[in-house]
């Protein structure tokens, strides 16, 4: 797999199964397999990244490229040398898909490179997040993301309150979206809904 020093990546799953999943997050659980059993049940390679605070500042008047901005161009350039080498080894130059799970505070970046890969993302989860604080930093985003196509899965904990806002916040601006609040007395974790996100993410993959 190709490597990038600027992003804290791992992969985990199949290695250079055709049929990649992205996760991007924050925090050191996202660098673990959030649930093995659900993982090795489906043939799949999944390109876990973790960011970094000061990777995901987007402050504005900036003057440049900010480091959100930056971060998610990385992103990109990550996700295509891993397609890349996937279809190296099976040897085949049909182009892949992959689908791309974006958990918590990475949602910003990760939706920008999103937008970057077009349709390389078949298929595309949104999981604990929140919605843009500031009215500029909502009409930004909006703009962004209109014209995303991939099927949008929506996962939310109903413990916080602003949660059924924020998820709808996000379904009224793709194309394709539906939301499912999910119970629970704690916060939502990858864990807890691991095997709903890679039944939408990865489909038709079980083994």
């Amino acid at each position: 797999m190709a490597a990038d020093s600027r992003l804290s990546h791992r992969v985990f799953g199949t290695p250079g199964s055709e049929r990649l999943v992205v996760l991007v997050g924050t925090g050191i659980g996202v660098a673990l397999d959030p649930l093995p059993a659900e993982t090795a049940a489906r043939d799949i390679c999944v390109l876990a990244v973790t960011l970094g605070d000061a990777t995901m500042e987007d402050p504005g008047g900036y003057g440049s490229e900010t480091p959100a901005e930056q971060t998610a161009g990385w992103l990109v350039d990550l996700v295509r040398q891993t397609l890349d080498a996937i279809r190296s080894e099976e040897g085949t130059e049909q182009p892949l898909r992959a689908g791309i799970i974006l958990y918590g505070a990475a949602v910003d970046v990760g939706l920008r490179a999103v937008v970057e890969l077009g349709d390389t993302i078949d298929r595309l989860a949104l999981v604990a997040v929140a919605a843009p604080d500031q009215p500029l930093d909502k009409d930004d985003l909006g703009a962004l993301i209109a014209g995303l196509t991939a099927k949008t899965l929506i996962l939310n904990g109903q413990r916080d309150e602003t949660a059924p806002a924020a998820a709808d916040w996000y379904r009224t601006r793709l194309t394709s979206a539906r939301v499912e609040m999910v119970p629970g007395d704690a916060a939502l974790s990858l864990s807890a809904v691991w095997g709903r996100v890679l039944s939408h993410v990865a489909p038709r993959t079980q083994r």
